[in-house]
């Protein structure tokens, strides 16, 4: 475990000097008026930082070991007996041809999913110290680790916000279905560029509201069955073989209990819906609006399909990875709004649910997906 805290730890603090750095950069050159460069030596370390560290990890996510077999299948069959998508394959096969290293293969996908997370906050280098340690701290790291291709496309859809809030349907249209090459599923993005970004969740007290009602419902999964649409949901996002048994994912009812990994999840994303009205103030000129709605959504959904069979949660996760950008506006108004006792005491409950993760999951020996391992000491 102590290696995890030192690769996890060290990362997280690296990028969060390295965005100090090109915050810094960014608010030198608004005083010269110049535009500031996404290609600074800030960004190109950050990006082959996280991309090395998630190249040569060994079985961190549960589908690490997964993907590995597929892309050692395309190396010695020139193809994978999984159903994947073409774009996926097309890249999988390229580097197979190549007889390109695994952990480059890997590498370049972890890429590709925070480039599009640090492009789409290009503008707003002053998140950047935040974002980076609330990807590798928080939930979402291991999220990312495990989905490669559904959470790259999630990435993407990140970075597409800005081109609903610019009302620009072709490049909003053309990122979408590029993220579709990569999984399907992306393609129900499309119909949120017709949905008006409005304040939705105007009230913090009925948003906190309905967290906890939907926390309770959640506890007993069995209300699935009451309504067919979650069938049809299941079929239209690509996930037909397990809308067609249904009934069996339902029974495969899983107790996620209400322990420390959870209430730190639950807490910190309560405590963005209650400074909301205060965020939108000051950030109502960037894209922190479109990113709460779908915070929430995330937020809502989770709760519900907790205690589901993890299927249900699969496409929950392009709304999820909005919280990664929620609070860091949080963070980011916390470190100069508020008092600096409470700043630090919710960044301590940002950063809390990795290490949480690590000390649970330390006991489980090969099953163990979340302290992190190089490759070289096991190939």
């Amino acid at each position: 475990m102590l290696q995890s805290i030192l690769v996890y730890g060290l990362l997280s603090l690296s990028l969060f000097v390295l965005g100090k750095n090109a915050e810094a950069r960014e608010v030198y050159n608004n005083g010269l008026h110049q535009k500031t460069s996404f290609w600074t030596w800030e960004t190109i370390v950050i990006l082959f930082l996280f991309a090395f560290i998630s190249g040569v990890r060994w079985n961190v996510g549960v589908d690490h070991q997964s993907y590995l077999r597929i892309y050692q299948d395309y190396i010695t069959f020139g193809h994978s007996d999984r159903n994947l998508e073409w774009g996926f394959s097309i890249v999988t096969l390229l580097f197979a041809k190549l007889e390109i290293h695994f952990s480059i293969y890997f590498g370049f996908w972890a890429f590709l999913q925070i480039f599009f997370i640090y492009y789409a906050l290009k503008d707003e280098r002053y998140l950047w110290p935040f974002i980076g340690v609330i990807i590798i701290m928080g939930s979402h790291y291991l999220s990312w680790m495990n989905g490669i291709r559904q959470m790259l496309a999630a990435c993407m859809f990140v970075y597409s916000i800005q081109f609903i809030r610019d009302r620009k349907i072709i490049p909003y249209f053309l990122i979408i279905l590029i993220a579709s090459l990569f999984h399907k599923s992306a393609l129900f993005l499309i119909i949120f560029y017709f949905i008006p970004q409005k304040d939705y969740f105007k009230n913090r007290y009925i948003n906190l509201v309905l967290c906890v009602l939907t926390l309770i419902i959640g506890l007993n999964p069995y209300w699935l069955q009451a309504t067919s649409f979650i069938e049809i949901a299941l079929s239209s996002l690509g996930y037909e073989g397990y809308a067609d048994r249904l009934d069996v994912w339902i029974d495969l009812k899983r107790e996620m209990s209400l322990g420390p990994r959870r209430i730190s999840i639950l807490l910190l994303n309560m405590i963005v819906i209650w400074f909301a009205p205060k965020l939108k103030v000051m950030f109502k000129n960037t894209n922190f609006l479109t990113y709460f709605n779908f915070m929430v959504i995330g937020v809502l959904l989770y709760n519900l399909f907790a205690n589901a069979a993890h299927i249900f949660l699969r496409p929950v996760s392009y709304f999820t990875i909005f919280s990664a950008v929620t609070v860091s506006y949080l963070l980011y108004y916390l470190k100069t709004k508020a008092p600096k006792e409470l700043y630090i005491l919710i960044f301590i409950i940002a950063i809390s649910y990795m290490v949480f993760s690590l000390i649970a999951e330390s006991a489980k020996g090969d099953m163990d997906t979340t302290n992190y391992k190089f490759f070289w000491d096991y190939v």
